[in-house]
């Protein structure tokens, strides 16, 4: 018993540290800088955002827009998913994300950094999952490419909802 206590006592000690360090190395966003600066997929998170400044409204509307997309893909493979393979996949995986996606919504809402990125994380996950099963990034069709678009955006909400704060 003792021993799970200790573990404990390491875990709480380790989240502690963890967030001042986050805390720390998290980026200033102040005198209207650009808070897509700090993702992968500049030009798409920018095309998204369309100028806001704020980090927290930012965050909103890249989730917001990535659930809409999400939805979208999710009635196209629909029509696909009985025949298996990856559209059967994709489709599971994308109500998956659109459940993660709206409980980020509501973390975002509460300041909830550490679930927030949970979320965002899980549907980072979906995504990637969903793109292996259309053949990752060797896949030319319509629908695999707009699986890739979606990766790419979850990553930006993720590199996003870094910069809130808590």
């Amino acid at each position: 018993m003792s021993a799970n206590l200790h573990l404990v006592a390491m875990v709480l000690l380790f989240c502690m540290v963890s967030k001042s360090v986050v805390a720390i190395a998290r980026p200033v966003i102040s005198g209207g800088r650009d808070p897509c600066s700090v993702s992968d997929f500049k030009v798409l998170c920018r095309s998204v955002v369309k100028g806001q400044k704020n980090v927290n409204a930012a965050t909103e509307v890249s989730i917001r827009e990535l659930m809409k997309r999400t939805t979208k893909a999710k009635e196209v493979a629909a029509s696909g998913r009985e025949s298996g393979g990856g559209l059967k996949t994709c489709y599971s995986n994308y109500d998956s994300a659109i459940g993660n996606l709206q409980k980020a919504l509501k973390d975002l809402k509460k300041n909830d950094g550490f679930s927030l990125n949970i979320n965002l994380s899980a549907s980072l996950t979906e995504f990637d999952t969903c793109n292996d099963a259309m053949g990752g990034a060797k896949a030319s069709n319509v629908f695999a490419r707009s699986t890739k678009t979606l990766h790419e955006m979850a990553d930006n909400c993720l590199a996003l909802s870094t910069l809130v704060k808590q």
